[in-house]
């Protein structure tokens, strides 16, 4: 037996000082073998341990970090056989990190600084820039491009792919282009099709295909030119950005420069203001060249990019598990960064408004007049705290790594941006995007009227139910390369296809349900930690609930957003498939075209 409990004589010694040293334990497998003993593989090693029920019962209850007194005292409460048994559970506990079954947080910590030598970054193609029917926007940005380059010393040739509409807008983005002071190369419709037909006269069986992953439609159609330049920047390095920015860099007040967190699960922090010079009294200028310290640790082994800044040392891991952290080592690529917004958001609606924490969110009610400007998030400072390293991007990408396979994004639809996110995870899981604690200004001149969603149910569209459903169910994919978890992605959305028409029309409901349900419970939560809250804010934070609630309760037909109000059961799961084949279809020729565009 190679770990068990051995309380023999228990003799009180003199009390020395605590160790403040963070200890968890690491993630495996157990078999059991007979009633009191059991082998557990260690995840990473391997290796085998025989030990019994008891110790690992102990080991499973040392999954966060925490220091050893803390993890002994909670080991003697939980297991009643141990009670009392301090000295026996301290010398177990000893046992199993001497085997390396329990870690230290320094030890994992200078593990993830150990990078190896990296084999170099793509080469950096320069900044994608979406615009759509906004000539004044596109201006905008281009002048304040200009001035940022000008300030910092930097060059970022821009790449326009435009997606608009109405004729005499292309043809005013295409002058702003010609006539800016930064270099610009203009992708407008004329390329566009030039390219489009160039796949096509190399795949002529797809083409059905490629004009659905790439032509215009109607309908909001950012994803079909995030494609174009996935493509046309096929094993390259650029940054991302829509007509709407601002290069304005800016850090709030409370922004941590200096410090690093490892969680997945921080929330970005939010403060409110009155309009954009309120805002910018609010926070600071950024005199560091942001865009290109984003571009230098795009493609970056976080390991390498974490030694290379020693003035940024990591929060404290107290509280947070091992086997999470694990998605993160030293030779984790960060596949994308993301950084913080002032000005407006990027959320389409404001349900995370009614979540915010305490301080945040007596800012947000502080009065009614300025609660009703609030509920429309129109001025606000959005940002990280720490810098972040996260498994997805929070919203697009600022920089994108796309020197080695990347899949599509949805071509139509808002959430776009969250769908390619999901499907990039699934292809590298143990890659990373780093959010840094620094704002751009994002603009939004046009009204978004985000309170009317506050009248009703959440119903989450396609791309979300995609990117949902890719994420559970990515763990299970074991391919070697992204091309391979890509195709197991694109047999996993098959799989769902394939279900019963009953079934189908379930997982529908279940979806539903469950996005509501949480949406539900964490709003009951923020209720009743909260005292004497306005009479306006509390009437919202019920109606929302009540709308889902009844949502919840109603026999009407699960709908997806962006679909007709009167689509019947049998229709809505016409719909689903349709939809999710038109999905796969994609899938099979978007890996073949990616490779042509980067041996080009």
């Amino acid at each position: 037996m190679e770990f068990e409990f051995n309380f023999g004589e228990q003799q009180l010694t003199p009390q020395v000082p605590q160790d403040s040293s963070l200890y968890a334990s690491v993630d495996g497998i157990a078999q059991q073998l007979d009633q009191d003993e059991l082998v557990f593989m260690d995840y990473e090693s391997g290796q085998n341990h025989v030990m019994t029920v008891q110790v690992l019962q102990a080991m499973g209850l040392t999954q966060q970090f925490r220091p050893l007194h803390e993890h002994i005292q909670h080991i003697a409460g939980a297991i009643p056989d141990l009670k009392n048994q301090h000295q026996a559970i301290q010398k177990v506990l000893q046992f199993l990190i001497d085997k390396q079954l329990i870690v230290s947080a320094d030890d994992w910590l200078m593990k993830l600084k150990q990078s190896k030598d990296n084999p170099g970054q793509a080469p950096y193609a320069g900044m994608v820039v979406r615009t759509c029917d906004r000539p004044d926007q596109l201006n905008r940005l281009l002048d304040s491009l200009n001035t940022y380059q000008q300030h910092h010393n930097s060059q970022h040739p821009v790449l326009v792919f435009d997606d608009s509409r109405q004729a005499d807008n292309r043809t005013a983005n295409e002058k702003i282009c010609q006539k800016a002071t930064v270099h610009v190369t203009y992708h407008g419709e004329s390329w566009q099709q030039q390219f489009i037909a160039m796949l096509q006269k190399e795949w002529p069986e797809d083409s059905e295909q490629i004009n659905w992953l790439l032509q215009q439609r109607n309908g909001f159609t950012g994803g079909r030119v995030w494609n174009l330049a996935l493509l046309a920047l096929a094993g390259k390095r650029f940054s991302f950005f829509d007509d709407d920015y601002l290069m304005q860099a800016r850090t709030a007040d409370k922004a941590r420069l200096d410090k690093i967190n490892l969680s997945d699960e921080m929330p970005l922090s939010v403060q409110f203001g009155l309009n954009v010079r309120d805002i910018k009294q609010k926070s600071n200028d950024y005199n560091k060249d942001l865009l290109q310290e984003m571009v230098n640790a795009c493609g970056q082994s976080f390991g390498q990019w974490l030694a290379e800044h020693p003035d940024i040392t990591t929060s404290p891991l107290y509280g947070l598990r091992l086997m999470d952290l694990n998605r993160i080592t030293a030779q984790s690529t960060i596949k994308t960064t993301g950084n913080g917004t002032w000005g407006s958001p990027r959320a389409a609606g404001n349900y995370w408004l009614y979540l915010l924490n305490k301080e945040q969110r007596e800012a947000f009610w502080q009065d009614r007049e300025t609660y009703l400007d609030n509920i429309e998030a129109s001025q606000l400072l959005h940002y990280a705290d720490h810098y972040q390293v996260l498994s997805q991007a929070n919203f697009a990408p600022s920089t994108i790594d796309n020197s080695e396979f990347l899949p599509f994004t949805m071509p139509t639809e808002t959430n776009e941006d969250y769908f390619f996110c999901g499907l990039t995870e699934a292809c590298y899981p143990n890659n990373v995007s780093l959010q840094f604690p620094v704002m751009m200004g994002h603009i939004q001149t046009e009204d978004r009227e985000r309170s009317q969603q506050n009248h009703i149910a959440r119903r989450p569209g396609i791309n979300s139910f995609v990117a949902d459903y890719v994420t559970s169910v990515a763990h299970q994919f074991y391919g070697q390369n992204a091309q391979q978890r890509f195709n197991s992605t694109r047999s996993a959305i098959a799989d769902l296809i394939h279900n019963p028409d009953q079934m189908l029309l379930n997982r529908l409901q279940e979806y539903l349900s469950r996005t509501r349900a949480q949406l539900i419970n964490q709003l009951q939560s923020v209720l009743t930690e909260v005292e004497e809250p306005p009479i306006y804010w509390q009437a919202d934070v019920k109606e929302l609930i009540e709308a889902n609630g009844a949502a919840i309760k109603s026999d009407d037909v699960a709908l997806l957003g962006g679909w007709p109000e009167d689509l019947d059961a049998t229709s809505s799961v016409a719909r689903l498939r349709t939809e999710l084949g038109e999905i796969i279809e994609a899938m099979d020729v978007w890996p073949k075209l990616w490779d042509f565009c980067r041996a080009q």
